[in-house]
Order: C-alpha cells, then sequence, then structure tokens
C-alpha cells in the first residue's frame, strides 16, 4: 500500500487525508440524527408543526436510515464503494439543503427522509471504503479514528443543536455543506475506483424485502415509543415482511445474504455485538440527555458540556483498542469491552441521581472507554473474514442490526422515561443498558469458550 512506503512528510498525509473521508462521513451521519433533538421544539414551532407531525421529523431520519440499509449495502457492492459514497454524499447534501430551504412541513419531512436514505447508502460504503484503503494494524487505527469522529459528532449534534438553534434553526442544515463538500473532493483524490468483482445483477427481490421487513419492524417499534402502545397495522405489516424475507432467503436461488457470509460465525457474532452495543452504551447518550434535561432541569448548552467528558472517554477508548489490536485478538478485546460497559453502566444505575459522586465519575469513566473499545471491535471482528466483494453487504447487515436494537431499546426506554418519570425509573433505564451489555459480554464469552 502507498500509505506505507512514502517518505514519513507524505506517509502521514496519505494516511491523515484519506481518514477524514470516512470520519466526517460518520460524524455527520451521527450529527444529524442528534441534533434535530435538541432543536425539535424551535423548529415544530417555526412551522407550525402538529404534535402528531412533530416527532416524525426525528424518527422519520432513522426509519428510512435502517430501512434502506440493506439496499445501501447492495448498492456498494454492485457498483464500487467510492462511486456509491458519491452518490450518497450528493443527496445527503441536497437533502441537507432542501430542510434548510422548508418553508412548511411536508418539505421537512422530505428532506429528513432524503437525509436517511442517504446515510443508508453511505455507511456501508464507509465501511467497504476503510477496507478497501488500509490493511492490518492501519486498518484497526482507522477503525478507531472512524469511531471517534462518531462519538464526536454524536456530542456535536447536541451541542451544536443548541448554539445552531439558539442563532438560527436552519443553520443545522447548512452546517452539513462544507464539510460533505470536502468529503467529495478528498474520496476523488484518494480512494481508487475499484470495479466491484462479482457479476453485475439487478436490484433483487431480498434486498427490496429486506429493506422493506427492517422498515415495518423499526416503524412498529417508533409508534410503540410514540404512544405508548401496539400499532395493530404496524405491527401486523412488519410480521408479514419479515416473514416474506425469510421465506425469500430460506428458499430463492439469489437471496440477498450470500450462503458465504451467513457460514461466517465471526460476522454472527458481530451482528449480534452490535445489537447489544446499541441497546447499552449506544443508548446511554439519550438516556443521559433526558436525565440532565428532565430530571435535573439543565438547559441545552449544559448539557452539551456534561457530555465532553463521556466523549473524550470514548475517544480515549478507541485510542486503546487501536493500541492494544496490535497481536491481540478482537474477540477479548470485545469482551474486555463488553464487560467495562456492564460495569459501568451497573454503577451508573446506582449512581444516577448522585451526580459527580465518585461512583458517578467511576461509572462514567467505565462506560465510556467500553464503549470506545467496542465499537471498532465488533466491526473489526464481523468484517475480518469477509471476502472484499461483500464488505458492503456484510457491513450494511451490522449496522441493520445495530439500529433495529436501537429502535427497540428506545421504545423500551420511552415507555419507562415516560412524562413524570420518578428517579426509580432513571434506575430502571440504566439496568435495562446493563443488561444489554452483560448479555453481549456473556455471548463473546460463550462463542470464546467454543473456540477452545
Amino acid at each position: 500500500m502507498t500509505c506505507l512506503t512514502t517518505p514519513t512528510s507524505s506517509r502521514r498525509g496519505a494516511i491523515l487525508l484519506p481518514l477524514l473521508v470516512p470520519g466526517i462521513a460518520q460524524a455527520l451521519i451521527a450529527l444529524d440524527y442528534a441534533i434535530m433533538f435538541v432543536a425539535l421544539p424551535e423548529l415544530s414551532r417555526a412551522l407550525r408543526l402538529s404534535p402528531a407531525m412533530t416527532p416524525w421529523i426525528v424518527s422519520l431520519y432513522g426509519l428510512t436510515f435502517a430501512g434502506l440499509l440493506l439496499t445501501g449495502g447492495w448498492l456498494s457492492d454492485r457498483f464500487g464503494a467510492r462511486c456509491s459514497f458519491r452518490l450518497a454524499m450528493g443527496l445527503f447534501l441536497l437533502a441537507s439543503v432542501c430542510g434548510a430551504l422548508a418553508q412548511e412541513s411536508a418539505m421537512l419531512l422530505l428532506a429528513r427522509a432524503g437525509q436517511g436514505a442517504a446515510a443508508a447508502v453511505m455507511q456501508p460504503a464507509v465501511l467497504a471504503l476503510l477496507r478497501q484503503r488500509f490493511q492490518g494494524d492501519a486498518y484497526n487505527r482507522a477503525l478507531a479514528v472512524w469511531s471517534a469522529t462518531g462519538a464526536a459528532g454524536l456530542v456535536a449534534g447536541v451541542f451544536l443543536g443548541g448554539v445552531l438553534t439558539h442563532i438560527e434553526w436552519r443553520l443545522i442544515f447548512w452546517v452539513n455543506l462544507p464539510p460533505g463538500l470536502l468529503t467529495l473532493w478528498l474520496v476523488q483524490r484518494h480512494f481508487a475506483a475499484v470495479p466491484a468483482p462479482r457479476q453485475p445483477q439487478s436490484l433483487s427481490l431480498g434486498a427490496l424485502l429486506g429493506s422493506a421487513a427492517v422498515a415495518g419492524v423499526v416503524w412498529s417499534l417508533t409508534r410503540l415509543a410514540e404512544t405508548g402502545a401496539a400499532d395493530y397495522l404496524a405491527n401486523r405489516l412488519s410480521a408479514a415482511l419479515v416473514l416474506a424475507f425469510i421465506l425469500h432467503e430460506t428458499f430463492a436461488r439469489r437471496p440477498l445474504l450470500h450462503p458465504a457470509l451467513r457460514a461466517l460465525t465471526t460476522l454472527r457474532i458481530g451482528c449480534i455485538a452490535s445489537a447489544c452495543y446499541m441497546a447499552s452504551v449506544g443508548s446511554q447518550f439519550y438516556v443521559m440527555t433526558l436525565l440532565w434535561q428532565r430530571y435535573y432541569q439543565l438547559d441545552v448548552l449544559t448539557t452539551g458540556m456534561l457530555f465532553l467528558p463521556l466523549a473524550l472517554l470514548i475517544v480515549v477508548g478507541n485510542l486503546l483498542f487501536a493500541r492494544l489490536a496490535k497481536g491481540r485478538d478482537a474477540r477479548r478485546l470485545l469482551l474486555w469491552g463488553f464487560i467495562g460497559a456492564a460495569f459501568g453502566l451497573g454503577l451508573l444505575a446506582y449512581a444516577a441521581l448522585q451526580p459527580f459522586s465518585a461512583s458517578f465519575i467511576a461509572a462514567i469513566v467505565a462506560s465510556g472507554i467500553g464503549h470506545g473499545i467496542i465499537y471498532p471491535a465488533m466491526f473489526q471482528l464481523g468484517l475480518r473474514d469477509v471476502p472484499q466483494e461483500y464488505q458492503g453487504a456484510a457491513g450494511a447487515l451490522m449496522v441493520t442490526s445495530q439500529y433495529t436494537a436501537g429502535a427497540l431499546a428506545l421504545a423500551l426506554l420511552s415507555l419507562l422515561l415516560g412524562n413524570g418519570a420518578g428517579a426509580e425509573s432513571w434506575s430502571k433505564a440504566l439496568w435495562l443498558l446493563t443488561g444489554a451489555a452483560a448479555l453481549g459480554a456473556a455471548i463473546v464469552a460463550a462463542y470464546e469458550t467454543e473456540r477452545r
């Protein structure tokens, strides 16, 4: 690889500049998901959104993102990661402009759906670009940087949401343009147009059914979170779509998930780890945001500042992963990450109402570092044995597992932390996250034992 053979000065540029592409893309995906939580009240007032319409400004992004990930993975494998990334980033920026210029709710909803769809194509393309550009220890370092920028984007979404909304709510869309345009220039210069090695094929029925099934499940869980009750239509439609997808994958001659992928134990563990991650430390920001703002009645800027230590600790965990990954199996690091996260979240469940106590600080440290280790470790393990031609589909499958579990966690947390939630409810919510982290540790440990 060029990045390993050039002189020191150019070598650093050859490594750092390509890293900006996946890093900025991941930060934008995370930022645009989080920023709306803060900006929603002002945006709702400005466009005179009805109470029933307002939650969909956030939900529609997650729905289209989760629902189209499998199709996004197919596009990456079919047309190449660089081509898919350029298409997705272009659509993302166009949708951002539409959101900034929106004068009514319909245009804003269309813009949010466009952002979610673009993110769904972008995410598997980014994972494929990382695997294509970096190898060995360089790949582990790239994963660490990529996951660190995602954590930074999540916190920036909470913090910038308050600052930009205070100035002008349309800035939350305009802010995407400079970094997005930079990635389009960088991907053209630093990533080769590698042709897809698979034989050309049309968009399969499996991709359409898979996308529809995931969208249906996320929709039904979103409705549960919004109303507190099961939605008859959403539940039955999602169940029918899931059944149709399972039958297709079982009997079709050309299933969406190639048999070679299904046979990979590491990919299966990676998908389970992704789900447990999102249901544990991946949902910690959501719970902590509600805790600071609802229970402690803190403003948006203060909440954003309080998240900075957690974000920095996640970055520490990312860097620790990059250092420990040399000569160590990703399974072992993933296990350590889940154990640390479970310990930290359990301690936080005990100390959540004792902010800045020694127990609370220890909980934030353990959960933050555990978070930072889990995220790159699960992708390193899950995608390790996947051939290059299936990186897009495998990455999409892992992220689909992640966000479907996130929708389930969000629904359960919304029921627990509804209006008037007492002290006991916050503890229960954090114990729920602890259980998900402990489950992840148990599954990875069982796999470790089985290998021996």
